[in-house]
């Protein structure tokens, strides 16, 4: 009789677990895609002038950027970014020679 009554609440358990993605309200998500969606990181890992670091692009105007990388007591610390080149990226709208 135990036995019976254990395995009728294991199933009424797994049962009510089973329905409850079903239950739940949908939930409705929003991809924002942030502040600097115009930033592409070029290299998560880059040496520029022997300091490791990552190398951004700015889609805006080409500028590309190097932001020093630091490690202090485990923390990982960002300097602030040196500015590497200006990629001439509307001369990429010409017609090729």
């Amino acid at each position: 009789m135990f036995i019976k009554s254990a395995l009728l609440a294991i199933a009424i358990s797994l049962g009510m677990i089973a329905i409850r993605p079903y239950l739940a309200p949908e939930q409705k998500v929003a991809a924002d895609s942030g502040r600097f969606d115009y930033v592409y990181v070029v290299s998560p890992s880059f040496i520029y002038n022997g300091a490791n670091g990552v190398l951004l692009l700015d889609k805006r105007n080409g500028n590309v950027w190097f932001t020093q990388r630091n490690a202090d007591n485990m923390k990982l610390v960002f300097k602030d970014p040196v500015f590497v080149v200006r990629l001439p990226l509307e001369k990429m709208d010409e017609a090729a020679r």
